[in-house]
């Protein structure tokens, strides 16, 4: 699975986290590699890139920072059976929220933390389970381009997660386009799903394979787009659940 990414001015982040099913389609046992990889040099006195967390795939304290984040692992066997039911009983107060909801988990993986100088080009490979974050643009750094009228550059990144061919796909209610597309994928493999039903997850060691190329343009055309719409569907059900449980965030903040 792969997807662009890009970090700009906004002082937002995603706290230390470890990513959802939406970036691995593959049930926790899984393991897997993500590839990192800078479409721009960020100097570490600008601000905008990539913090890691070493070591924290394998903390002591890793399930405690799983439960408080709502990750993965804390997800039922057989997964959620809807919107309600995820929204209701997923674990935590979101994905990005631990130094808020865990400051003390905060502060451990703070301790912890590795930024690099990155120049356009260079790789950072992490285990699946290593927490992460992005890193925010630097104020002085902003200061300096509103001074001068400039708009600070806009950093990107492009992220490939890899897994093994025998990861299995997430059972219950989600969004991974196989499952929209075929809910019998649902519980098969990344192998078993691209032999019975085209190349959702494209082999890539030892070499591509020729056979899924070819298969390529019938997905794209056909089976992606109703993929696609089903997915959306999934959002609308969601987004009611979601702004409710904004809301109720936000009071907490507040209280």
């Amino acid at each position: 699975r792969d997807v662009f990414l890009a970090k700009d001015r906004d002082e937002y982040i995603c706290g230390w986290h470890v990513d959802d099913y939406g970036f691995w389609p593959a049930t926790p046992p899984s393991p897997g590699v993500n590839a990192w990889i800078a479409l721009d040099d960020m100097p570490i006195e600008h601000g905008g890139g990539f913090a890691l967390a070493t070591g924290s795939h394998s903390a002591p304290w890793r399930m405690e920072a799983h439960r408080v984040t709502g990750a993965t692992t804390t997800f039922p066997i057989k997964g959620f059976q809807s919107a309600e039911d995820m929204i209701a009983n997923r674990t935590g107060a979101g994905t990005c929220n631990i130094k808020n909801t865990a400051p003390h988990l905060h502060e451990r993986l703070e301790e912890t933390k590795r930024v690099y100088e990155l120049k356009r080009g260079d790789v950072i490979f992490h285990a699946r389970w290593l927490f992460h974050r992005t890193v925010p643009m630097s104020r002085a750094f902003l200061r300096e381009h509103a001074k001068h009228g400039k708009s600070p550059p806009i950093y990107r990144r492009y992220s490939v997660r890899y897994a093994p061919g025998n990861a299995e796909i997430p059972t219950g209610y989600g969004m991974e386009w196989s499952v929209l597309w075929n809910e019998d994928n649902a519980g098969r493999t990344l192998d078993q799903v691209t032999a019975l039903d085209g190349p959702w997850y494209f082999q890539a060691w030892p070499e591509p394979s020729v056979s899924e190329m070819k298969q390529l343009k019938d997905l794209v055309q056909h089976k992606l787009p109703i993929a696609e719409e089903k997915r959306l569907e999934r959002q609308r059900e969601l987004s009611p659940f979601l702004k409710r449980m904004g809301k109720q965030q936000f009071r907490k903040t507040k209280s």
